[in-house]
C-alpha cells in the first residue's frame, strides 16, 4: 500500500504537542500520508503504547490454529508483534456470485502509525491496516464473471498486499495458488489469518507442498470462531452470509478449497535471483509516489509469465494521474513492447462505510508469446 493524503508531519507534530501537554490521545480519522518521508520525532517512553490494547496470543491465533507453527508468525516489526494489536474481522461482499470474504485487520490504523513513530520508521506506511476503496474495487473485479478465465486455476500474486483483499478474492474465485507479497510482516500475518478464517490451504513457505492441514467445509476451517477476534461488521453494500448459498457460490467455494495460499516478505527494490513468475499480478494503490513508478514497472517482466500473463491494477483517478500515465508508457512503450493495456482504464464507484469513491481499474496483458520487454 502506498501513502495517502493528510500531512503526516502535521499529524505527528500534533501528537507530540498533545503528549507534552498531558492531553489524552484523540482519535485521528481518515489520516492519509502524501509522502513517507517524515522528520524524526521525539517520542516519550511514558506514552509507549498507551492507547493499544495488548491481547494474549490466543486472540490473534485461535487456540487450535495451525498458524502457530508458521515461520512468518515468528517475525516482528521492531519489538512489536501482531499480538500487540486489537484485531477485528470485516466481511466484504464480493458480489458476482462469490461468497463474502473475511478480512482480519488491526482495529486501529492509528495504533499502527504510532508503532512506526515509536520505532523511528517514518518511511513505513501504516495504512496497510485499513481497507481502501481500491482494494474493494479490485477484489470485486477479480471475482467478476468477466475475469473468471483470468483467475481460475491460475497462479496469482498480490503485490504490496496490505490486508490482501484482492488476493483473497482470487482465492475465493478459484485460483490455484495465491502469494501475498509485502515488506511488512504484520500485514502478511493478517493475510494468513484471513486465509485461515476463509478456509484456505496455507503453505508454510511459497511452493511448499506440506499444507497446514485445515478441515475445510464450505470455505471455513475447523478453527473458525475459536478465537476472540470480534466481527467488524458487514460492509455498507450489505454483505450478508446466508445459510444457503446459490449454486454459483457453491461452485466457487469448492474451487477455493483447493487454493494454496502463501505469504512472503518482498522488497520491490531488491528482487531476488530466481524470482517466481505468476499468471496474474494484482496491485492496489502502488502508484501514489513518483519514485515507486519505475520499480513497479520493472517488476512486470520479473513477476509475469511470458505467455498470457496479466496485471490488474486499481488506482484512484485524481491522486497521481501523471504517475499512472508514466507507468502505462513504461509497460507499453516502443515497438518491442510485450504488454498491452486492455481497453481504457475503467472507472468503478465504490461505497463503503458511508464513503463513495471512484477507482480506476487497469488491465495489462502479455501481447504475444515472446519474452517480455525489459525496462532500462
Amino acid at each position: 500500500m502506498a501513502a495517502r493524503t493528510t500531512p503526516a508531519v502535521a499529524l505527528v507534530a500534533s501528537r507530540l504537542i498533545r503528549a507534552a501537554a498531558g492531553e489524552t490521545r484523540r482519535k485521528v480519522s481518515e489520516c492519509h500520508l502524501p509522502s513517507r518521508k517524515l522528520a524524526p520525532p521525539t517520542f516519550t517512553s511514558q506514552r509507549r503504547r498507551r492507547h493499544t490494547k495488548v491481547f494474549a496470543t490466543s486472540a490473534a491465533l485461535p487456540e487450535n490454529s495451525h498458524l502457530k507453527a508458521h515461520p512468518l508468525f515468528q517475525l516482528k516489526t521492531g519489538a512489536f508483534s501482531i499480538h500487540d494489536f486489537e484485531l477485528v474481522v470485516d466481511t466484504i461482499d464480493l458480489q458476482n456470485g462469490v461468497a463474502p470474504v473475511k478480512i482480519v485487520r488491526p482495529k486501529s490504523e492509528d495504533a499502527v502509525l504510532d508503532m512506526y513513530v515509536e520505532l523511528g520508521r517514518l518511511d513505513h506506511d501504516p495504512y496497510w491496516a485499513a481497507l481502501w476503496p481500491s482494494s474493494i474495487a479490485l477484489a470485486r473485479e477479480v471475482a467478476s464473471a468477466s475475469k473468471r478465465d483470468v483467475v481460475k486455476n491460475k497462479h496469482v500474486c498480490d503485490l504490496g498486499a496490505g490486508l490482501g483483499l484482492a488476493g483473497m478474492a482470487a482465492a475465493m474465485a478459484g485460483a490455484q495458488s495465491v502469494t501475498f507479497y509485502d515488506r511488512e510482516p504484520l500485514a502478511l500475518q493478517c493475510c494468513l489469518l484471513s486465509a485461515e478464517a476463509n478456509g484456505l490451504n496455507v503453505l508454510r513457505v511459497d511452493g511448499d507442498t506440506e499444507k497446514l492441514g485445515f478441515v475445510v467445509t464450505r470455505g471455513k476451517t475447523d478453527t473458525e470462531g475459536a478465537g476472540s477476534i470480534p466481527e467488524g461488521g458487514e460492509d455498507d453494500d450489505g454483505a450478508k452470509e446466508k445459510d444457503e448459498e446459490d449454486d454459483a457460490k457453491d461452485d466457487v467455494a469448492k474451487q477455493s478449497k483447493r487454493t494454496d495460499v502463501s505469504a512472503l516478505m518482498f522488497d520491490w527494490n531488491a528482487v531476488p535471483v530466481g524470482q517466481p513468475k505468476f499468471d496474474l499480478v494484482l496491485a492496489c494503490d502502488v502508484l501514489y509516489e513518483k519514485h515507486a513508478v519505475l520499480p513497479v514497472a520493472l517488476l512486470v517482466p520479473q513477476l509475469t509469465t511470458e505467455k498470457k500473463g496479466t496485471w490488474l491494477l486499481a488506482d484512484p483517478p485524481n491522486r497521481a494521474p501523471k504517475n499512472r500515465e508514466e507507468f502505462i508508457a513504461l509497460v507499453t512503450r516502443n515497438d518491442d513492447r510485450k504488454m498491452k493495456l486492455v481497453n481504457e482504464p475503467k472507472p468503478v464507484v465504490i461505497t463503503h462505510r458511508g464513503s463513495t469513491d471512484t477507482v480506476l481499474l487497469l488491465e495489462f496483458q502479455t501481447e504475444d508469446d515472446r519474452y517480455l520487454y525489459e525496462c532500462s
